[in-house]
Order: structure tokens, then sequence, then C-alpha cells
């Protein structure tokens, strides 16, 4: 009579077979996400059984079950909740070396991806890819520009090398390096009252007119909502937009005035809109280089980088509004 093998062997024995592959943990995080094996075989492209021979083979290689199967729901173990961080750990680990080296390909080819924020790309950046183009024929540079939100999730989710805008909070997928900052201050059309006024303005100054604000996924609306004692027209604009093409437009038509940071209008050749600073108090537009944390800039990026950061330091010197960060 053949003898049974004990289950403690037979694990041993199958877990001896095959290793844990990234495949497995996939398999492992979409179960976990969507509690039933259909939605997540559909959302791993799979098939049902595939998906459950998948999740047997890695229970077999842990040597426990890591969900708790009912006819309605699939739901995770103790032992299945303890290991969901670690393979959430490891996916992220793995897919970021995978994007790493795609970046890195890419930028020995001459590409690089910037994300930017409108004045940055209109102010900055010409400058600098102008000198660019001539010492480096092969290169090929991807300019993202958006509000600074933008900036931050096109860092995070990998899309460019590396980019230039505002910090809302701390982020543990992102590192700020502070770049510049600017004084924030009136713009309108040249013919507006507060442009031709004579005297210093204040940010009190602006009641009673017209605003056109930026939201809250900019830099510039966040900087307003900190200032204390705004008029009741800042404070509640009249109209509101997330892009400066759509404020300049406005504003070049007559409608409303804004703030804006210094930067927005430096060596501007726009004959319509004039920038005045504002005091009391003083507001202040911070500007950060925005890296993916763990992540190695290529040469190229980096070497744009010190042309961008040559090129802050040169327009700061000659404009009191606006100063250079070096570190």
């Amino acid at each position: 009579m053949m003898q049974k093998i004990p289950s403690s062997e037979t694990n041993v024995h199958s877990r001896a077979n095959y290793n844990v592959t990234i495949k497995h943990l996939r398999a492992f995080l979409s179960l976990a996400q969507h509690r039933s094996f259909t939605r997540a075989a559909i959302a791993l492209h799979a098939s049902q059984p595939s998906l459950t021979m998948t999740i047997q083979q890695l229970e077999d290689i842990v040597g426990c079950n890591l969900f708790d199967r009912t006819t309605r729901n699939v739901l995770l173990t103790p032992e299945g909740e303890d290991f969901l961080p670690v393979a959430e750990r490891l996916i992220v680990d793995f897919d970021l070396a995978l994007e790493n080296i795609r970046v890195t390909a890419s930028a020995r080819k001459g590409r690089v991806g910037i994300a930017v924020v409108h004045s940055v790309a209109t102010r900055i950046m010409p400058r600098v890819l102008g000198g660019l183009l001539s010492a480096y024929p092969g290169l090929h540079v991807q300019l993202r520009d958006g509000n600074s939100a933008d900036v931050r999730r096109r860092v995070r989710q990998n899309e460019v090398d590396f980019g230039f805008g505002s910090k809302d909070e701390e982020d543990t997928d992102l590192e700020f390096s502070p770049l510049f900052h600017d004084q924030m201050g009136l713009l309108a059309r040249n013919d507006h009252p507060l442009i031709k006024s004579k005297k210093a303005l204040k940010w009190a100054d602006l009641n009673g007119y017209d605003f056109v604000g930026l939201t809250s996924d900019t830099a510039t609306g966040p900087i307003i909502r900190q200032i204390s004692h705004l008029p009741q027209s800042v404070i509640a604009p009249r109209f509101e937009v997330s892009t400066n093409t759509t404020l300049w437009a406005l504003l070049e038509s007559g409608i409303g005035i804004t703030t804006a940071p210094a930067l927005s209008i430096e060596n501007n050749r726009n004959q319509t809109l004039r920038f005045r600073a504002l005091n009391d108090p003083i507001a202040w537009r911070h500007v950060y280089v925005i890296s993916r944390r763990g992540r190695t800039l290529t040469p190229m990026a980096i070497e744009i980088l010190r042309r961008v950061k040559a090129e802050v330091a040169t327009i700061a010197s000659t404009h009191q509004l606006i100063e250079a960060i070096t570190v």
C-alpha cells in the first residue's frame, strides 16, 4: 500500500519547483484590489483559470493562504494583509527600474523630457534651448507645459525627466530643489488706471476692480490665499481660469486684472499688458527643480539643468523682483 505524503512535505516539494515572479505579485495585487477573480483577471488581461493557478502557486510557495474565498467575495487573510505592502513596494521599485532604463536609453539618443510652468516655458527655455541646438545638433527636447500640479504629476508618473514648478506639499515620490523666487505683482492692460498710477501699489488697491483668478491647482492661487486682508474682489474673483493662455486673452481684451509672478512678464514683447509690483505685504512665488525620488538624471538632462540655472542667475542679476537660489 502506497504511503501518503504529509501535506507539509508536499508544500516543501512544490516550493522547490518554482520561485515567486513579477507575474505572481501582479496577480496578488490585482486580486487584493478587485476582490474578485473575474474582475482581477479582466484587469490583468488574463483568463480566470490562469489567474487562479497563479494565486495557487504563490500560496504554495509561501506555504499559507493569502486569501479567504467565499461565494460572494475574496478577502485577504492576515498573512495576505502583511504581504500586501511588501508586494506593492516590490512592484513600484520594479516598474521604476524599468522606466529608468527606458529613460536612460532614450537620453543616449539625445531625448530629454521636461515639464514646465508657463513663465519658465516662455521666459527661460527659449534662451536655453537656442544655445543647446548649436552645441548638440542631435538633441530632441520634449517640453510639456502646464500649471504646477501638471508638472508634479508628469514627474511623478515618469512622463518626463524632471520639471520646473511650485511645491504644494511634501511628496514622498518627489524631490524639490529650490531654483528661484519672484515677487507677485499686478498684471493688467497698459491703459488700466492702476498701471497708470504713479504711487506704489498695495494689495488693498485692487479693491473694486474685476479680478481674474487662477484655480487652486496653479501656483498663484495658493499664494494669494495665504495673504491676509485681501480685497473681497480678489478673494471671490468674478472670473477664474486654469491656464495662462486664457488669462492673458481676457486681460488683453480689457476683462479684469490679475496678479502674476515677475518672471511671467520678464522681457515680454507684448505691448498690451504691463506688470507692477505689489506691496504690503510682499508675496513671493517659489519655483523648484522637481525630480522623481530615486531617479538619476541623464548627462543631457543635467546639462540642460545647468544652463537653466545659469540663465536664471543672469536674469536675476538685472531684476530686483527675481532672486536666484544657489545651493
